[in-house]
């Protein structure tokens, strides 16, 4: 007879088919009747998702709960953390995944939790740095599902004691208003295919999605143990459970296989606005404003703002709940997301300006802050209401830093003046640093070559030939014809899954002008117009004959000592249900890549001859996995490196890295999507996730076989320096 240690739980996400504030109004129905259920002993026990996010949603509005919650915590009959939200672990960096653990374990251990699962159960697959980032908070154990494929059910994961969740956390029989011979039935289904991948021992969820607890769940498990002859059920927690497995299965490496469950990989690329908002307030935040506060803090003793940095933080993590950064929530929810963004970007912006202007005088020598370990070389920016000697790229009408951040003056009308926008090229600052710029640190070497159709520096040449591109890598004399192309397919899917039109033939861009549009010292560009017919819509039965005009504009900007080549390009969607690419050719076959991960990078193998095709249309209950991935800020394969702004989802086609600038749905889930037999949530119509409007992307490529050269490109291309008219000295830090 198996040993079954069931727990009762509820997964709760804070927003996705309905809003926050909706959601909390059930958070407290739900949480008030397992309380009670606890203080009455009607439930010996409740595990609360691994998260303390909703804990303190509850609190929020039932602080009256706080001595119950606290007292049950202590009794280990309510068991809470260590994460503050359920997050996802592509999209999301590795230091935002830190700072998660962090708030959620110290607001965990205020209320009495002493011990930790890190229990992640809904993410949609697992960066292979996982065990790396528990390990680094003490904890030794986590509960996983999806991706894992055929594993066993307890596995050791590089040190880390994991208990793979099979058939996953959701398994609501005991809710039901049935006869308990027909739930025993049902259930037993469940615990046969759980059974077959554990030993003597098998951990079986009892919980869902925002569901409360069963009620006479102590006696249903009497019942149910009356009936089993091959189970015995003992209403426990999976710390209890984890004591009592000795063997394990040894894994490595990332889990995103999804032979048994879905990992729903579409939500990579659903809503890339939400994506590059997230890539763009984890900048600001995790490698601007809080390095530059503790730096300040720490060397020239600038006021404490870490509770600032804590408030910023916690906002921008409730944004990367899986469902919220995934995108596969209602239109309302992701409004809510971007206003959060909002929140964040001004809240970060805010302490920049405020630790600069502690550390400055604007009488002082100008000097730049270098926040990278690595070297910089390149472009720093200069705003200030001074005329300087360097190249002018912009002035507008504003006030200056020193008017806004004076908490003893209101800036006035005749404040408002003229401000100009200088950038300096510089090189070789020293890496984490304060540095005054001297003439040892101008670049005076001019790099830049421009033409009709061409520009090009020391390390790469851009150019038009013939309607096409072509880019050198001058380092190794090495040149790519037909480079790039954009193209357009059907997609019939929804917010969780690309929907593949079988034997759709992909729409190509053509290259309509080509045009130098700017020159100077310290950087040039060409701009590129692409016209595209793409069909109005997409559905089961193909394309819509009637297509509209897309143009897409592209500036190319390349530096004077750029390894890199920048691409900003924007365009007005107007056609609904399809995928736009742009494609990146290079000399041979892909077979694998290095990719930027949380910690270190992961190096990942494909089938470059891949077709979806061959698989459509997926089975009832499988799920057909394309050749797309995700990734962090960077990859790279054969000398070539790719670096994006919140563009997270490449795909290997033969020779070519396709980036999706694009993937425009309508729906939650669709229950007739050809790429995954079963629905994967409610079928809400979501207009916005069609992405119609203007739509922008941000991206650089370069040519290099080094990952540290990559790491310092990718800070180079987020921009790492500051700078400040300062008497500060010259510091590393």
């Amino acid at each position: 007879m198996k040993q079954v240690t069931a727990y009762v739980h509820t997964h709760w996400d804070r927003e996705w088919y309905r809003e926050f504030d909706e959601f909390r109004l059930r958070l407290i129905e739900v949480f008030d009747a397992v309380l009670e259920m606890l203080a009455n002993g009607d439930l010996p026990c409740f595990y609360f998702d691994g998260q303390t996010a909703a804990l303190e949603d509850y609190l929020e509005i039932r602080s009256e709960k706080l001595p119950l919650i606290k007292k049950l915590i202590k009794a280990k009959k309510l068991r809470i953390g260590p994460f503050y939200c359920s997050s996802d672990s592509f999209l999301v960096s590795g230091r935002c995944l830190m700072k998660n653990l962090e708030l959620g374990i110290k607001k965990s251990k205020e209320l009495g939790e002493t011990d930790f699962i890190g229990y992640i159960a809904d993410s949609f697959g697992h960066s292979k740095d996982i065990p790396v980032l528990l390990k680094h908070f003490n904890i030794d154990k986590s509960c996983l599902w999806r991706g894992l494929g055929d594993l066993q059910a307890d596995l050791d994961w590089n040190g880390i004691k994991v208990t793979n969740l099979i058939q996953g956390y959701f398994q609501d029989f005991l809710n039901l208003d049935k006869p308990i011979e027909e739930k025993a039935q049902m259930l037993k289904k469940y615990l046969d295919k759980i059974a077959i991948k554990s030993g003597e021992n098998v951990l079986l969820p009892i919980g869902a999605d925002h569901l409360a607890a069963a009620k006479n769940i102590k006696e249903q498990i009497k019942e149910l143990n009356k009936i089993y002859k091959d189970y015995k059920i003992t209403l426990a927690t999976p710390f209890e459970y984890f004591e009592k497995i000795q063997k394990r299965q040894k894994v490595k490496g990332e889990f995103l296989e999804n032979f048994l469950n879905f990992i729903l990989p579409g939500v990579y690329s659903t809503r890339l606005y939400i994506k590059q908002a997230n890539a763009h307030s984890q900048h600001i935040l995790s490698d601007i404003a809080e390095p530059l506060e503790q730096i300040a803090r720490k060397y020239f003793k600038v006021k404490d703002r870490s509770a600032e940095i804590n408030y910023a933080y916690k906002l921008l993590i409730q944004n990367q709940a899986h469902d919220s950064i995934y995108g596969c929530s209602l239109d309302s929810v992701c409004d809510e997301v971007m206003e959060r963004f909002k929140k964040v970007d001004t809240t970060a912006n805010g302490i920049i300006k405020r630790t600069i202007r502690d550390l400055s005088d604007n009488n002082a020598p100008l000097a730049v802050i270098n926040l990278s370990k690595y070297h910089y070389t390149g472009a720093v920016k200069v705003i200030t209401d001074k005329k300087l000697d360097y190249s002018k790229i912009a002035s507008y009408k504003g006030f200056t830093d020193e008017k806004l951040y004076n908490i003893n003056q209101i800036p006035i009308t005749e404040d408002y003046t003229t401000l100009y926008e200088y950038l300096i090229d510089v090189k070789n600052l020293p890496a984490l640093s304060l540095t005054h710029i001297d003439k040892k640190y101008i670049c005076k070497e001019k790099y830049l070559k421009t033409g009709k159709n061409f520009i090009e520096n020391k390390n790469i040449k851009f150019e038009v030939k013939q309607g096409k591109i072509t880019v050198t890598d001058k380092q190794t004399n090495t040149t790519y014809n037909d480079f790039i192309t954009i193209t357009d397919l059907a997609d019939i899917g929804d917010s969780y899954n690309f929907g593949a039109l079988k034997n759709d033939k992909p729409v190509k861009a053509k290259l309509k002008s080509a045009k130098l549009k700017t020159q100077n010292p310290v950087f040039a560009s060409m701009n590129l117009i692409y016209e595209i017919g793409i069909p109005q819509k997409s559905t089961l039965k193909g394309r819509s004959k009637k297509t509209y005009k897309h143009k897409i504009n592209i500036d190319v900007i390349l530096y004077n000592q750029a390894k890199h080549l920048e691409f900003k390009a924007n365009w007005i969607n107007k056609s609904k249900d399809h995928i736009l690419k742009l494609g990146f050719n290079l000399k041979e076959k892909i077979y694998s890549t290095i990719n930027e991960d949380l910690f270190s990078t992961v190096e990942r193998h494909y089938n470059p001859y891949f077709d979806i095709n061959k698989y459509l249309p997926a089975p009832r209950g499988k799920e057909i996995k394309p050749n797309t991935f995700p990734m962090q800020r960077f990859m790279m394969t054969q000398g070539f490196g790719l670096i994006t702004k919140g563009l997270n989802e490449y795909e290997i086609i033969k020779n070519t890295i396709n980036l999706t600038l694009l993937r425009a749905a309508g729906i939650i889930s669709n229950p007739h999507n050809p790429t995954r037999g079963t629905p994967a949530g409610p079928p809400i119509e979501t207009p916005k996730m069609q992405c119609l409007g203007e739509n922008k992307a941000n991206f650089a490529i370069t040519f290099t076989n080094s990952k540290e050269q990559m790491y310092a490109l990718a800070d180079t291309f987020y921009e790492c320096c500051l700078t400040l008219n300062t008497n500060r000295p010259d510091t590393k830090f």
